[in-house]
């Protein structure tokens, strides 16, 4: 029984669509998107080029809410979903501190890692052939901890916790992903 079962959930989980490829827009990531039923989910590593090379990951749940016929072959979705995303990526954070009796402000580039809630809204199409390209955006609404910078007198400034400035930035430029579907 058990192993017809794993046997069985096996095939069902083969048997459904997939697609692998690449994700392109302020950096560049690896992309698998795995089809469960109408919906799919979509995980996503890779390069973060913004503040120094940084790593991203991210899954997102995505709904397809319509498939207009545009086309007499191949297939349109438009789809959005919820996810999350981590990383050790670079963020512009603005810093405040007194050095010698002076107040110091400064706002600079500072790698650290971060963690968000991503929501990712975006069109996709499936040729008759196994090819996919899908144009999204993708806002992370997060966390970043970063390691503090040095300013004058060798006196290091941050070391916190603040909002992820970029995944709201940069997450409206939308991205082209291109995928092999199978």
């Amino acid at each position: 029984m058990i192993a017809a079962l794993v046997l069985g959930v096996s095939v069902a989980a083969i048997a459904q669509p997939k697609a692998v490829g690449a994700r392109l827009g302020y950096g560049f990531e690896a992309s698998y998107e795995h089809n469960l039923g109408s919906n799919f989910i979509e995980a996503d590593l890779g390069l973060d080029l913004f503040g120094g090379a940084g790593f991203k990951a991210a899954a997102t749940y995505n709904i397809v809410f319509a498939q207009p016929d545009w086309s007499p072959r191949g297939t349109w979705e438009w789809y959005a979903g919820p996810g999350l995303a981590l990383g050790y990526v670079g963020d512009n954070v603005k810093y405040t501190a007194e050095v010698d009796g002076a107040k110091v402000s400064s706002k600079a580039w500072d790698r650290g890692f971060m963690f968000g809630v991503a929501a990712q809204v975006g069109l996709s199409y499936t040729f008759w052939f196994p090819l996919q390209l899908a144009v999204d955006i993708r806002p992370i609404v997060g966390f970043h901890a970063n390691s503090g910078k040095t300013v004058a007198n060798n006196v290091t400034v941050g070391k916190k916790v603040g909002f992820y400035n970029q995944g709201v930035t940069y997450g409206w430029v939308p991205t082209l992903a291109v995928r092999y579907a199978f």
